[in-house]
C-alpha cells in the first residue's frame, strides 16, 4: 500500500514535527494568552485614570501608557522558542536526523544514559553464516535449507537475509509461497508451516517453545550468534552467524562519554556475542544486558531512568519498539528499519551512521541554551525600558526600537543554530618578536613552541625517553636536527649549533643547548624554550 511506504511514513513524521511544540513553547504560549490582555488593560488604565482624575500633564501619562504597551508586548518572548526550535529542526534534517518536534529536542538535551541495541545498531546487521550443522542424518542438508530459507524469507530480520543467501549459495531456492502459516515470536524467533510440517527457527527460547528437549552445548564459540532449527518437536540443525561492529560505533560511544552520557547495550542475543561486540569496542560500553526479551528491555530502560536519569534508546527492529516508546527519547535506525520502530521512535536516523547521535545531543543542548539566552535577553530589555519609563523618562522611540530590535536579535541568535560548527584546536603562538627571550625550563614532557619570526625547526631527540622539543623561529628556513643519546652525546661541542641565515645563535639558546646535552642521560631531560636568533 502507498500509505505504508517509506516516503509516506516520512511525510507523516514531518507533519508531526511541524505540529509538535516543546514544553517551554507551550508554557510561553499559555502565559501569553493571559499576559497580553493584562498589558492592554494596564496601559489603558495608565492613560485614562489620570485623565478622569484630572491630574496635571495628561500627555505624560498618555506617553507612559504607550511606552508600557510597546515595552510589555510579548512579541520577542513568543518568538524566542519557536524560531530557535525551527532552526534546530532544519539543522537536524541537514544532518540526516528527522526529529518529531521541539519537545523531543528538549528531552534530548537532558539525556544522561544511552541504551543501544546490538544487531543492526552497534553492529552492521550484515550476517554471514559460519557453520550449518545437521543433527539428524535422516534429513538432507538441502531439505533443511529449503525449510529454513522459505520460512526466513517471510521475515525482515537481518539474520533472515543471511540464511536465504546461504541457501542460494548451496543451490537451494527458497519458496515463501509454500509457507501456509507464519508467526513471529519477538525475542525468540519465527514459526512457519511448510507442507503440513511445523518449522521453528530462532534462539534457544524457540527450542523451549517447541518442546524439543535439551539445547545442545555450543562451547568454544566466540563472536557468533547461534540459531536453531526445530522440525516438529525435534531439533534438527544448529547454525552460527557472525557480524561485525559498525565503523563509527566506538567513536560515537566515546563522544557520548565526553558529553557525560553513559552507554549500555541491550540485546536479545547471547552473552557470548554481546561480550565479543564489547571487545571489538575496546570495552567502551559501561553495561551489557544480553538475552533480553522486549519486555526485559523495557524493564532495563525503566531501571536506567530511575538510577541514572533521562534515558535514550537506539534500535532498529520490532523487538526494540517497546523500549523505544518507554525511553525519554527513542531513535530508530534508518528508513530501512522496521515500520513499528520508525513509528514508535521520536527521532529517525536517515542513515546508519550512529556518529550523528552525539551531534544531535550537542545540537539539542545548543538549542536549549539559545532559547534561554533569547528569553533572558528579551525579558531584560523589557525590564530596562519599563524601568526608564517608571523613572520619569518614558522614551517612546526607545521602546519601539527595543521591541523591534530585540525581535531581530532573537531571530539572528536563533539562526546561529543553522551554522555548521567545526571545533578546531588553535595552536599557541609563543612570541611576537625574535628579540623576546624565554628562559630554559625543565619538564617531563615534550614542549612544542611556534615562534612567529622564523621557520627554523630545531628537533632534539634523546634516549631513553625519546621526547621531542620543537621550536619554530621566523627569520630563516633552516631545519636543524640534533640527535642525542647517552653514548653519542657531545656536551661541550658547538659545531652543531644552528645558524639563522648567517646570524649568530643567541648565547642564551646555546647555553640551553649545552644544558640540554648535559642532562641528556637524566630521567627528566631539559627542554629548551628560547628563540634561536639574535
Amino acid at each position: 500500500m502507498a500509505e505504508n511506504s517509506a516516503v509516506a511514513r516520512m511525510a507523516r513524521l514531518v507533519e508531526e514535527a511541524q505540529s509538535s511544540r516543546s514544553n517551554t513553547q507551550r508554557l510561553i504560549d499559555t502565559c501569553a494568552i493571559y499576559y497580553t490582555p493584562a498589558v492592554v488593560f494596564m496601559s489603558a488604565g495608565v492613560a485614562f485614570i489620570p485623565l478622569m482624575m484630572k491630574l496635571h500633564n495628561p500627555q505624560h501619562w498618555f506617553r507612559l501608557a504607550l511606552v508600557l504597551l510597546v515595552s510589555a508586548c510579548p512579541c520577542t518572548l513568543v518568538l524566542s522558542t519557536p524560531i530557535a526550535t525551527f532552526c534546530a529542526l532544519l539543522r537536524a534534517a541537514r544532518m540526516g536526523l528527522l526529529v518529531k518536534g521541539g519537545d523531543v529536542l528538549e528531552a534530548l538535551s537532558r539525556v544522561k544514559v544511552a541504551a543501544f541495541d546490538k544487531t543492526g545498531t552497534i553492529t552492521r546487521g550484515e550476517f554471514t553464516v559460519k557453520e550449518f550443522r545437521v543433527l539428524n542424518s535422516d534429513i538432507s542438508l538441502q531439505t533443511l535449507l529449503y525449510w529454513v530459507s522459505s520460512v526466513e524469507s517471510k521475515s525482515s530480520h537481518p539474520m533472515a537475509s543471511a540464511m536465504v543467501e546461504y541457501a542460494r549459495s548451496n543451490s537451494v531456492e527458497p519458496k515463501p509461497d509454500d509457507v501456509s502459516e507464519f508467526l513471529i515470536f519477538p525475542g525468540e524467533g519465527i514459526f512457519g508451516r511448510i507442507d503440513g510440517k511445523d518449522i521453528y527457527v530462532g534462539n534457544k527460547r524457540i527450542v523451549a517453545r517447541a518442546s524439543s528437549g535439551k539445547v545442545p552445548s555450543m562451547e568454544g564459540l566466540e563472536g557468533v550468534t547461534i540459531g536453531y532449527l526445530v522440525y516438529g518437536r525435534e531439533l534438527v540443525a544448529v547454525f552460527t552467524l557472525s557480524d561485525s561492529c559498525r565503523t563509527g560505533s566506538k567513536e560515537a560511544i566515546r563522544k557520548l562519554k565526553s558529553l557525560g552520557i553513559k552507554s549500555v547495550m541491550l540485546t536479545g542475543d547471547s552473552t557470548t556475542a554481546a561480550n565479543f561486540a564489547q571487545n571489538q569496542l575496546n570495552n567502551a560500553l559501561e553495561e551489557i544486558h544480553a538475552e533480553l526479551l522486549p519486555a526485559d528491555k523495557v524493564r532495563v530502560i525503566n531501571d536506567l531512568k530511575s538510577r541514572v536519569g533521562p534515558a535514550m534508546m537506539v534500535g532498529d527492529g520490532m523487538n526494540d519498539a517497546p523500549a523505544l516508546a518507554t525511553a525519554n527519547v527513542g531513535i530508530s535506525m534508518g528508513v530501512s528499519g522496521s515500520a513499528v520502530a520508525t513509528e514508535t521512535s521520536h527521532i529517525t536516523l536517515m542513515s546508519n551512521d550512529i556518529r550523528r547521535i552525539p551531534q544531535a545531543i550537542r545540537l539539542a543542548r545548543q538549542t536549549h541554551l539559545t532559547v534561554l539566552v533569547n528569553i533572558i535577553f528579551s525579558v531584560a530589555t523589557k525590564i530596562a525600558i519599563l524601568g526608564l519609563a517608571l523613572g520619569g523618562r518614558p522614551l517612546l522611540w526607545a521602546a519601539v526600537l527595543a521591541d523591534g530590535g530585540t525581535c531581530l536579535l532573537v531571530i539572528f541568535i536563533s539562526m546561529t543554530l543553522l551554522r555548521e560548527r567545526d571545533i578546531k584546536v588553535k595552536k599557541k603562538k609563543c612570541c611576537g618578536s625574535s628579540k623576546k627571550r624565554l628562559s630554559c625550563k625543565s619538564e617531563k614532557s615534550c614542549a612544542k613552541q611556534n615562534c612567529c619570526d622564523s621557520h627554523i625547526h630545531v628537533k632534539h631527540c634523546h634516549s631513553p625517553s625519546h621526547s621531542h622539543a620543537k621550536q619554530n623561529c621566523c627569520d630563516s628556513e633552516a631545519h636543524v636536527k640534533h640527535s642525542h643519546s647517552p653514548s653519542h652525546a657531545h656536551p661541550h661541542s658547538h659545531s652543531h649549533s644552528p645558524k639563522c641565515n648567517g646570524a649568530k645563535v643567541s648565547e642564551e639558546h646555546e647555553r640551553c643547548l649545552t644544558s640540554f646535552h648535559d642532562h641528556a642521560a637524566e630521567s627528566e631531560p631539559r627542554d629548551c624554550h628560547s628563540n634561536c636568533c639574535d
